[in-house]
């Protein structure tokens, strides 16, 4: 080997390895000191992509866990409203009970009606409870549906029940008959917005029909239940195309009430009809002979009170028809009414009419004056009649399907068979049926016990809810979108679970008949009530198994993370010790190698 000073390729070379064990010895030291073996991309690059995917999941797995925490404590705070309100409900059908006994006095009872109408408020109290500033049971959480009505079913009355059948003739749902005697009384009850509404008839050869036709009688003005044209009922029995079939009802009512009112011009006991309303009572106009007879007859009344005051010598006993004229109908010049007037304006002309100091007078001091008041009269005679007749059409379903739920699905009876159904008029929770209540007692006034078991146990099938957007509330529970836990909060307000009414009206236990209709609406109360408990104890139930879920998920994937990236401490301080040999080593060779060069000395000396 050649001397050389030039280049020590020994020492070159020792340096190189040098270096090389110095960088695997700072490799060695970073492991063991940060105890992983993946530090950097560089350190192992898929691995690295795989750890580092691996942590963010990690990550999203414990916020989802503390996600599902937080919506169980949320949950908790409505379970305890929930709750509460369950143990007033409870405490209030106590009272109901005790009120509708009749050791109870007027003043007894109106000393517990001041402890239910505070635990009514209580209720509403309850349903105001928030978390972190949310309302929860006050309506305001509901899920995604339409307005639905109240339907309210009886599923112990025989399965072919009709309503037609005779009340005499009613079934048990055995078939056994129920025996109810023609002598026997039926006390029909009610409560609507907190109201409570009762009527009783005697059996006679009356129908169930005839039972729920008195119970509308009892309001007719406020239309609480449901005809045959309501959607709800429609779709119950299995009408899909709801608006023809409503259209086509329209006109065979208006073509029906057309004929009476023909048949009554006819035979001369009615002659004012639709010059007061011309309409079949829906705003739909009379079309053909009908509202050419009503035309004629309009213009003949109008001449007829012009007449009459043309025979009047003292004004004070005239018909002012300059007051007529501020309704914008009556044509003083011509003496009759305008044409192209509309339904209202006619209706505002009769009663301006009626209003008018010398009506009464009409009939006794003159033929053409008591022609035209006798149509009056004729007017509202029929007019009475037919809305008694439009009030005897209360839609009675008596089929498995009972109506449509808010998110218009259909929904049958329990067992699958056919139930007599009454539905609600109006949807939402202004037009909630709370209770409905049959009772049948002798003619001695002795409850038929046996009978009212099975006629009385008329139960909500379908609550009232008012149309609501989609505010469910929702827990986000997965490291995705769209993993989450949505529960719909329903209200659980005291207008809500029928026990007061829009305008503060509170159920009342203020007499015997009304304390035991309220034990059938407080029995309905419950049953909502419990249904959201079961609904929110549910979902606690869902929530704590998900946490435990997403526990066990964030430890089998943090155990895979650790797999890649965690150093095995044992094997890298092996691998830091020989590292740590090598370098020092090189250092000593280094050190060698650079001595070598100085044996060339001896050749200059």
């Amino acid at each position: 080997m050649a001397m050389v000073v030039k280049n020590n390729m020994s020492a070159v070379s020792t340096l190189n390895t040098l270096n090389k064990n110095s960088a695997a010895l700072a490799k060695s030291l970073q492991k063991v000191s940060s105890g992983m073996k993946i530090n950097s991309a560089a350190d192992d690059a898929s691995g690295y992509a795989i750890s580092e995917r691996m942590r963010v999941q990690i990550r999203g797995l414990d916020q989802a866990n503390q996600n599902t925490q937080n919506g169980s404590s949320m949950m908790k705070v409505a379970e305890g409203a929930v709750s509460s309100t369950v143990d007033i409900l409870k405490t209030l059908k106590e009272k109901a009970i005790n009120a509708a006994n009749d050791t109870n006095t007027d003043s007894d009872r109106q000393t517990i009606q001041k402890e239910l109408n505070q635990s009514i408020d209580q209720i509403d109290d309850n349903a105001n409870v928030t978390y972190n500033g949310k309302y929860l049971v006050d309506g305001s959480k509901n899920s995604a549906g339409n307005a639905t009505f109240t339907a309210l079913s009886n599923e112990s009355l025989g399965k072919d029940t009709k309503a037609s059948d005779k009340l005499t003739a009613l079934t048990k749902r055995n078939g056994d008959a129920l025996e109810i005697q023609s002598t026997d009384y039926v006390t029909v009850s009610y409560v609507q917005g907190g109201k409570t509404y009762s009527t009783q008839f005697q059996v006679g050869d009356k129908t169930l029909q005839d039972v729920f036709n008195a119970a509308e009688d009892i309001d007719k003005d406020s239309k609480i239940f449901a005809d045959a044209k309501n959607a709800s009922v429609m779709k119950a029995m299995g009408i899909a195309d709801v608006t023809a079939a409503q259209k086509k009802m329209d006109d065979a009512d208006t073509a029906a009430y057309g004929a009476k009112v023909q048949a009554k011009i006819a035979d001369g006991s009615l002659e004012l009809s639709a010059a007061i309303n011309g309409t079949d009572g829906k705003g739909a106009d009379l079309d053909g002979a009908a509202k050419t007879a009503v035309d004629a007859v309009t213009a003949d009344v109008v001449k007829g009170i012009a007449a009459y005051n043309d025979a009047q010598t003292d004004a004070s006993k005239k018909i002012d028809t300059a007051a007529l004229k501020d309704y914008g109908t009556f044509d003083k010049t011509a003496g009759a009414l305008k044409t192209g007037l509309t339904n209202q304006q006619k209706l505002d002309f009769i009663a301006a009419l009626k209003k008018d100091a010398n009506y009464e007078s009409l009939a006794a001091d003159n033929t053409n004056g008591k022609a035209a008041k006798d149509a009056v009269t004729a007017y509202d005679t029929f007019m009475t009649a037919k809305a008694a007749s439009d009030n005897a059409h209360i839609a009675v379903v008596d089929s498995k399907t009972i109506g449509l739920a808010a998110s218009n699905d259909k929904v049958e009876t329990a067992d699958g068979e056919k139930a007599i159904t009454i539905t609600a008029n109006a949807p939402g929770i202004k037009g909630q049926i709370a209770g409905f209540n049959i009772s049948v007692t002798d003619s001695e006034g002795n409850t038929r016990k046996s009978i009212n078991a099975a006629l009385d146990d008329w139960r909500e099938t379908i609550r009232a809810q008012n149309k609501s957007d989609d505010n469910a509330v929702s827990f986000q529970v997965g490291t995705n979108a769209n993993q989450n836990i949505k529960v719909g909060l329903t209200d659980m307000r005291s207008e809500a679970l029928g026990l007061k009414g829009a305008d503060g009206t509170k159920l009342n236990i203020s007499t015997q008949n009304k304390a035991n209709a309220a034990v059938n609406v407080l029995d309905n109360a419950l049953q909502k009530a419990l249904d959201q408990q079961t609904t929110i104890g549910s979902v606690e139930s869902r929530l704590s198994y998900t946490s435990s879920n997403l526990t066990t998920a964030s430890e089998n994937v943090q155990s895979s993370e650790s797999t890649i990236r965690d150093a095995d401490m044992a094997k890298e301080m092996t691998e830091y010790t020989k590292n740590n040999v090598l370098l020092q080593a090189a250092q000593s060779m280094l050190a060698q190698a650079n001595q070598s060069s100085s044996s060339v000395l001896s050749l200059l000396q």
